[in-house]
């Protein structure tokens, strides 16, 4: 695994390559913008490019193969947004978008510009980040988060009922995710890629664990089912900005 040290090489290599190729901006994103959490943490960034992006992201991934990634995944957002993620012996990963500058995007207050040409790349995040932390709820949801819930519920309960085990548990795994996600915003934590779920607020930890202790059979998962439930509506409850029809509840009354 990499150290700290290491890490700080690649990314100013990285960096230096970038400029050279004439960019027009770079932004760091995710913990490493207030200090990586330990030797683990990947280097996350966007990388603002003109003219035509294919071809700046074919240079990219050219750079990250001479720097010696052992494996690139590539992908495509939409049309002009790129992804690239090189692995590197090391154990390194990097995360990193290409786009032209007037495509960036905040979605977390975690983002810190390492290299601007002209002024341009820093002009468009102040803009964004002030569009994102003025809006009522900043980040993205699931619509509708509480009926989603409850119909995976409903689902759940279908399949206790059709001894149906394996269904029944990948609905609650889904109903598992959402929880977390309202627990999240009722923590006011960042939605996109968090993964910090040891420093969620501890007893919200110890009852969503306990989601794991159940017995592999249908009265064990029938149990599970109800707890998940419980927890849902008692992490609803703590949300003032999650609006919901309580009448969802009766789809499941007669199941």
């Amino acid at each position: 695994m990499y150290t700290s040290e290491e890490r700080e090489d690649m990314f100013e290599l990285l960096l230096n390559h970038l400029k050279f190729i004439h960019i027009k901006g770079a932004v760091q994103i995710g913990s490493g913008v207030k200090g990586y959490s330990d030797t683990y943490s990947d280097i996350d960034m966007m990388v603002a490019v003109s003219g035509n992006v294919a071809e700046q992201k074919d240079k990219i991934k050219n750079i990250l193969e001479d720097m010696g990634a052992k494996y690139i995944k590539e992908g495509m957002f939409r049309e002009d947004i790129y992804l690239l993620i090189p692995f590197f012996d090391s154990g390194l990963e990097m995360d990193i978008s290409i786009m032209p500058t007037q495509l960036l995007s905040v979605q977390s207050p975690l983002w810190k510009v390492i290299y601007d040409a002209d002024g341009s790349v820093l002009e468009k995040m102040n803009e964004l980040n002030n569009n994102f932390i003025n809006k009522e709820q900043p980040y993205r949801t699931t619509p509708d988060i509480a009926f989603e819930f409850v119909y995976r519920y409903r689902k759940a309960m279908i399949d206790i009922k059709r001894s149906n085990m394996i269904g029944a548990l990948s609905h609650i795994d889904i109903m598992k995710e959402f929880i977390l996600e309202i627990q999240l915003l009722n923590e006011k934590q960042k939605l996109h890629q968090f993964k910090q779920f040891h420093l969620l607020n501890q007893a919200f930890q110890e009852a969503f664990l306990d989601l794991y202790q159940f017995d592999v059979n249908l009265e064990g998962i029938d149990k599970l089912l109800q707890k998940t439930m419980k927890l849902f509506k008692k992490t609803i409850d703590q949300n003032n900005n999650i609006e919901y029809d309580e009448k969802i509840y009766t789809i499941i009354e007669h199941l």
